[in-house]
């Protein structure tokens, strides 16, 4: 079965529940483990070099198309650990397509690998518990399993991007290693030397990094509100997802200038007539950096291209003013108050029902924490 059909059949699926349905379904682990085999290996050369297919171009001083060429598509990369807002700010980038002159006529839409996790392992709508390191789907030592929802969401991309139903991808995942980086590239330089595909696409990197703790702490909190930890008592929720951060952080590479340039250079960038572009947004826009933003503009860039990346660069500079201040403001009203309704089990309320999630947050997710972490 593909993995477009089994991400559009739906939780009743025959065909979902047949390929899913195991006697001790325990863990997110043991589902991956029963599709494993079923997943080919992706070649890993990053030498590839292809003609172009006779792309059509435009001239700078042309206006701006009312659509897209026919054969450009862009994918936004996401890079970064959890809890540092990537969905967030992937749903905001969406906002302000649809809001700029230059792309509000193009259909985006993000494909999310934690949802493609959730849609076919929390089938009965609760997250599984891991008993044994074995079974914990976020253990570094079980990465690979990890990866086949990645792969599974990334075939779900390129199929709607072949079928022309977005012109704007966004994946969002961690891709927080070089290893599952150059997995990415590879597949992107596949598809556009395969001459049967239908579009050409260019590739952004946007990473977005989080290294407020005030602000880490916060993304935690909301974490536990998810479909992952909905049923669960909160002070579970956030240790279970402070594990998992921790899990991430030993493992987690940044994006930098090297990368970049590797791909530029080793990879032909992702075919002749493509661009790489790499954007960063840190603390929510309120930090700023020198490797913020890099631009690998081909020989033949359409202008099309350039208004793309025209947009995409408004919104990193105008973050914070955009969209941010009313999170910074959010995170601030947060830390004042020390308690929370929630509705879980088997947590400590005061007379009202609320929680004391601030005593609960700040002591598992203590300063401590962080500097193991770092």
């Amino acid at each position: 079965m593909t993995a477009e059909a089994l991400l559009d059949s739906g939780s009743n699926s025959s065909s979902t529940n047949s390929l899913f349905s195991l006697n001790k379904r325990d863990s997110y682990s043991s589902i991956v483990d029963h599709y494993l085999g079923e997943v080919d290996d992706e070649s890993s050369a990053l030498t590839l070099q292809y003609a172009s297919r006779g792309r059509r171009f435009s001239s700078v001083s042309q206006a701006p198309p009312q659509l897209p060429a026919a054969d450009d598509k862009l994918v936004v990369i996401l890079v970064g650990l959890p809890a540092s807002g990537k969905s967030t700010i992937s749903n905001h980038l969406i906002q302000h397509f649809n809001q700029d002159n230059r792309t509000v006529h193009l259909r985006c839409k993000t494909f999310n690998a934690g949802q493609t996790r959730r849609k076919l392992s929390c089938r009965s709508g609760v997250m599984k518990l891991a008993n044994k390191s074995a079974d914990d789907l976020f253990n570094p030592k079980n990465s690979q399993k990890k990866d086949q929802y990645a792969k599974l969401t990334l075939d779900q991309m390129f199929s709607e991007l072949d079928d022309d139903t977005c012109d704007v991808a966004i994946f969002d995942a961690t891709n927080s290693t070089e290893q599952r980086r150059a997995f990415i590239f590879e597949r992107l330089r596949l598809y556009n030397a395969d001459m049967n595909r239908n579009y050409q696409i260019t590739p952004v990197v946007l990473q977005v990094s989080c290294t407020d703790r005030a602000f880490v702490r916060y993304n935690i909190h909301n974490k536990t509100f998810n479909q992952d930890y909905f049923d669960k008592p909160y002070e579970f929720a956030v240790r279970d997802f402070a594990k998992r951060l921790a899990y991430y952080h030993s493992q987690y590479i940044p994006f930098t200038s090297g990368e970049f340039n590797t791909q530029v250079t080793e990879g032909k960038v992702i075919g002749e007539d493509n661009g790489l572009f790499w954007f960063s947004v840190i603390n929510a826009g309120h930090s700023s950096s020198s490797e913020s933003l890099e631009k690998h503009f081909p020989p033949k860039a359409t202008h099309y291209l350039g208004e793309l990346i025209g947009s995409i660069t408004s919104f990193v500079d105008s973050y914070y003013d955009l969209y941010a201040r009313q999170y910074v403001q959010d995170v601030q009203t947060f830390a004042k108050n020390k308690f929370i309704s929630r509705g879980a089990l088997d947590v400590p309320t005061n007379s009202s029902g609320e929680i004391p999630y601030a005593t609960i947050l700040h002591e598992i997710v203590s300063d401590d924490y962080f500097s193991k972490l770092n």
